[in-house]
């Protein structure tokens, strides 16, 4: 299966995440939950652990960290945009990791940017930035964009890193246990999962197995292809979102998201014309 066709399979899974998650920060704080959806997430696919071979190297130890720092990094803001946002438009933030995504792939990963990626990148940045200045009033428009900004750069940087680890050989298993169980262990000692009761369990749970397919497909296609044209792919889910928000609201979405998410579907036309 191609890279192009897992990434589409990704935002599919990507924009039904947005709607579990915003669920949760309606129920319960937002950055507590990190910790704990983390530590599901590492016990799903903690199993196969077993059954699969493990690598240690200097390399992709430092791959390994520096992949769980990019996780607890993007975590932070995301979940604080669900928290003082919509779930469209906190999927469709995170579109901007496209940009992130190609100038870690060209510094990191040499061979695997081409120029049609780059302008798709940067259409994808533009528009995203216009339409969602003021999406998030909570936040004030100082603190929505660097949110935006720091989530972006980790999304993006998290898949140059997986890329990054798969050249070094290390499998989908191996990759997400360790990167979940290393930001579990710091988001829970970090900020303790105060305020989330037992009964959330089945809530939480079923975030975490959507929220795992979505970054084994992301693994995958990372493996299969450039770490760019996946991060365009999964750019599409802002239009899922919309569409589905817009569906459940019985109302047209607001013009700026709109906006910008069809500047995305542009980035992801121009990927699938090259």
């Amino acid at each position: 299966m191609s890279a192009v066709t897992l990434g589409l399979a990704a935002a599919f899974v990507h924009s039904t995440q947005g709607f579990l998650s915003k669920d949760l920060t309606s129920r319960y704080p937002a950055r507590p939950l990190i910790g704990v959806l983390l530590g599901l997430n590492c016990l799903l696919l903690l199993p196969f652990a077993f059954f699969v071979e493990w690598h240690l190297s200097p390399a992709i130890l430092a791959l390994h960290v520096a992949s769980a720092f990019m996780l607890v990094a993007s975590s932070i803001p995301i979940w604080d945009l669900f928290d003082a946002g919509a779930a469209s438009a906190t999927i469709t933030a995170q579109a901007l990791s496209p940009l992130a995504a190609a100038v870690g792939a060209a510094i990191f990963v040499p061979g695997t940017i081409s120029p049609v990626q780059v302008v798709a990148a940067v259409l994808v940045v533009a528009g995203v930035t216009w339409a969602l200045r003021d999406a998030f009033a909570g936040l004030g428009r100082r603190g929505s964009i660097v949110r935006i900004l720091v989530a972006s750069a980790g999304v993006g940087m998290l898949t140059v890193f997986t890329r990054m680890l798969a050249d070094e050989g290390v499998g989908v298993v191996e990759t997400y246990v360790t990167r979940t169980a290393m930001g579990a262990t710091f988001m829970l000692i970090a900020i303790p999962p105060r305020g989330i009761p037992v009964t959330a369990a089945p809530r939480l749970l079923l975030r975490s197995v959507t929220v795992t397919i979505y970054f084994v497909l992301i693994i995958v296609a990372v493996q299969e292809g450039s770490p760019v044209v996946v991060q365009t792919m999964v750019a599409i889910a802002p239009l899922l979102s919309l569409g589905w928000e817009s569906i459940r609201a019985r109302q047209w979405p607001q013009s700026r998201a709109l906006a910008g998410a069809l500047l995305v579907a542009v980035g992801v036309a121009l990927v699938l014309a090259a």
